[in-house]
């Protein structure tokens, strides 16, 4: 996050060397999205990714909430 004293100096610049640092920045941006990090990660599949990651701890052997209790209308 950019912090209030380094918003006053950019208010300082000129439109020019405010768009500057724009493409500047916009520029590491596009350079880590080409980074072979990002382009190398798997792709996950959209059903399944988590088979056999769970574990069974036992039964539920009483209700969560006591049966005398009623959802308000």
């Amino acid at each position: 996050m950019i912090d209030s004293e380094i918003l006053e100096k950019l208010q300082g610049f000129s439109i020019e060397d405010r768009m500057n640092i724009i493409e500047v920045i916009l520029n590491t941006l596009k350079q880590d999205m080409r980074s072979p990090a990002s382009i190398n990660r798997p792709q996950r599949p959209a059903f399944g990714f988590m088979k056999g990651t769970g574990e069974i701890l036992g039964d539920i052997v009483t209700p969560i909430l006591p049966e005398s209790f009623k959802i308000p209308t």
